[in-house]
């Protein structure tokens, strides 16, 4: 898994994870977190990659649709048929559904369904902040 989104007290936590490298001579794909400098976040092949958390996915069921084609969330399928996950910030960030909007063509896809286990940082921060 690449990305992982849980939930604790109405807010998401969105986060990439550092995957074990593949052993000598398996195939796949390492998530790298050492060299992030962008913007944005992206997660390819959500089917495989990405784990939403029942309470995490309850809570991106509601977040309201912008207009544009970018924005705090995108999820999307490419014309190869692949499902791809998005988000506007780094590799961790917390979310107050009711404060962001997603892409205009934002919608749920493929994903694993993972136990909704919040880092205790991620607790820690929500507890302090929202």
């Amino acid at each position: 898994m690449h990305a992982r989104i849980t939930a604790h007290k109405g807010i998401l936590v969105v986060e990439l994870v550092q995957n074990p490298a593949p052993e000598a001579g398996a195939t796949g794909v390492r998530s790298n977190l050492e060299k992030l400098r962008n913007l944005g976040t992206i997660v390819h092949d959500t089917r495989r990659y990405l784990g939403v958390s029942e309470e995490a996915l309850a809570l991106l069921k509601v977040v309201k649709r912008g207009l544009d084609r970018i924005g705090d969330f995108a999820w999307f399928r490419s014309d190869d048929g692949v499902d791809h996950f998005a988000w506007l910030g780094g590799p961790k960030r917390l979310v107050d559904p009711k404060e962001v909007a997603t892409a205009r063509s934002y919608e749920i896809l493929g994903h694993q369904v993972i136990p909704n286990e919040v880092p205790a940082g991620a607790r820690a921060a929500i507890e302090a902040n929202f």
